[in-house]
């Protein structure tokens, strides 16, 4: 009977601990504020020519412009405990002038919404 008490124990939090991933599965709207914050604050350090110091302001300015080029560069997948984000990012497709700059770096993400927060657990720059 103590067997059956201690696996129905485990169960049950089992089940606590799913409702609570379920229900603390970030949204796709929460995942494109998370990417055009890291933008802001990761992404504008490498801009070259100066442009790093520019690049908030235009961030900021164009938050509507950049969460759609954010969601149109992002594959989700919904997993109901957690959502997966890859998402292909390039200056080009940020800042379509610059496109005759040479050497302007693309990111590949990829990134995990769990207990509503956001975790990057690769990222290539190219």
């Amino acid at each position: 009977m103590k067997m059956v008490s201690v696996v129905a124990g485990i169960l049950g939090v089992g089940v606590l601990v799913g409702v609570g991933l379920a229900v603390t599965n970030p949204e796709q709207s929460a995942f494109e504020e998370f990417a055009v914050q890291r933008i802001r604050d990761d992404a504008c350090k490498e801009m070259p020519l100066g442009l790093a110091q520019q690049c908030p302001q235009f961030v900021d300015d164009n938050k509507v412009e950049l969460k759609k080029i954010v969601t149109q560069s992002t594959e989700r997948r919904d997993f109901l405990i957690f959502s997966y984000y890859e998402t292909n990012l390039s200056v080009r497709s940020i800042i379509p002038q610059l496109s005759l700059l040479p050497g302007l770096p693309a990111y590949r993400f990829e990134t995990v919404g769990l207990f509503g927060k956001f975790y990057i657990y690769e990222a290539q720059k190219y």
